[in-house]
């Protein structure tokens, strides 16, 4: 599927986006400082560099879903909250502006929790029934990356609006962990020495094996002293906010010292051995891969385009969801097949790779056979009876599961990839496995249970129970 990406930064929504299978074919950002680090590490994608109010939406090209976080300050905390007073607030209705035009069939937004405000709440309700005329079903959920194997803190708004007349039954992702990941755990390899930069990058400074594992080391401004900005290796991080100035401690600096509301400050005595995270360390926290690497002359600008992104590994969740309601939509009943009825005796052969596939089919209880006219290929027509069973074999060993009484759901390869299989194809049929364990001959009531079939075929078929086992009579 294709999006478009807007307010893109340096790319992290969108990494998040294409790690689940989607094609980001264009992308829009005003600040120049991204440019590099986004052409770098989204080769693919068309990044166009300029005013989001000056794009003809004739000039976006056609595509499946738009994605974005428009510019957070005006409803921040951390800010002035100016909301629509400010020039940037008003960026949220030029999304919404283009949502409209473009008609695509899903959109994301992205913002702070601070929009939530009682302050806001009155352009909050204007902001969805604005989405809601344009023709859209919309969700928003405030979502604490921790809760999905992201080491910090940090709340979010997500809006999530589907076509109306697609019918899609969207759910925002369940957290993906019970305790948080810790700082130990997300930078605690990182052992260098980093370099150290009051701001410009120079060209005397080498760098390390280790890209990007630089440190502002300009003066600890008044923000340090309202609060503790530290904290230890068995806790996840602070925000990873987009001022440098402000950027958490790494764990390895000494506690700050409490000495009442707002009123924080440094052990006097061990002030050399105080730094913020590097940029790397905090990419690490913002769940970048290593191998995303971030282009600056500026150091600040890199913490800006950090601290800026969605972590990419949310982004992968919201991608996944709206790729799993996406695949869960019926078909229209136009064109549904109505004597499609469960067999209580047909069985689908299947064949699986190896232990690893086995167990992928099993965690997310579905089965898949090529729907895309190579060889064996099946299509709906196939499956005028819905099989009760499924087989799947693999050289000596096989085993026979129950199926959901439903018809098979035509797939794209992308959905197949979100949930980790290795697909080559494009479209499958998918079939819902009924329960956790294996069917036994107690279950079937029969005499014995060596299932019989063909070992050598690979391609799935059709067959049924009598034939695969002894069934008591």
């Amino acid at each position: 599927m294709k999006v478009v990406s807007f307010f893109a930064g340096c790319g992290g929504l969108d990494l998040g986006f294409e790690q689940a299978g989607f094609n980001v074919v264009w992308a829009n950002e005003f600040e120049p400082h991204c440019r590099a680090t986004y052409i770098r590490n989204h080769p693919n994608t068309e990044f166009v560099l300029g005013d989001v109010c000056k794009i003809d939406p004739n000039s976006i090209p056609d595509c499946d879903g738009f994605v974005g976080g428009p510019p957070c300050q005006s409803w921040s905390v951390g800010g002035k909250q100016k909301g629509l007073d400010d020039e940037r607030g008003q960026l949220f209705l030029k999304y919404i502006e283009l949502i409209k035009a473009k008609q695509p069939k899903f959109f994301v937004i992205e913002n702070v929790k601070g929009m939530l405000d009682d302050k806001f709440k009155e352009v909050f309700v204007d902001f969805v029934n604005r989405l809601d005329s344009a023709g859209y079903d919309v969700q928003w959920s405030l979502l604490d990356a921790v809760n999905f194997r992201i080491p910090q803190n940090r709340e979010r708004v997500f809006f999530v609006g589907f076509r109306k007349e697609l019918n899609v039954t969207f759910t925002f992702p369940n957290p993906t962990c019970d305790e948080p990941v810790t700082l130990e755990r997300a930078i605690g390899d990182i052992t260098e020495k980093p370099n150290f930069y009051s701001g410009r990058k120079e060209d005397n400074i080498v760098e390390h094996v280790r890209p990007n594992h630089d440190v502002l080391t300009s003066k600890f401004g008044s923000f340090y002293y309202r609060g503790n900005r530290r904290r230890g290796w068995q806790q996840p991080s602070f925000t990873i906010n987009a001022t440098a100035d402000f950027a958490p401690l790494h764990p390895s600096s000494p506690k700050m010292m409490y000495f009442g509301h707002e009123n924080w400050n440094f052990q006097k005595d061990k002030l050399s051995e105080y730094r913020r995270l590097s940029v790397r360390e905090c990419a690490r926290i913002q769940t970048f891969p290593d191998n995303f690497i971030f282009e600056y002359d500026d150091i600040k600008d890199a913490y800006k385009m950090i601290g800026n992104a969605v972590p990419p590994r949310l982004g992968n969740e919201i991608a996944k969801a709206i790729l799993s309601a996406l695949n869960r939509v019926e078909v229209a009943p136009s064109v549904q097949v109505p004597q499609v009825k469960t067999s209580d005796s047909t069985v689908l052969v299947g064949y699986y790779k190896g232990d690893w596939h086995k167990q992928l089919i099993l965690q997310n209880k579905l089965y898949y056979v090529r729907s895309d006219g190579r060889k064996g290929s099946m299509f709906k027509e196939d499956c005028a009876v819905v099989p009760k069973y499924l087989l799947i074999h693999h050289k000596n060993e096989a085993y026979l599961y129950e199926l959901d009484a439903e018809e098979p759901v035509l797939a794209d390869a992308s959905f197949l990839r979100s949930l980790g299989f290795a697909t080559s194809g494009e479209t499958y049929l998918c079939f819902r496995i009924k329960g956790d364990n294996p069917m036994t001959a107690y279950d079937l009531a029969c005499n014995s249970y060596k299932p019989i079939y063909d070992q050598r075929n690979y391609y799935p078929y059709f067959t049924t129970i009598e034939k695969v086992i002894d069934i008591k009579i």
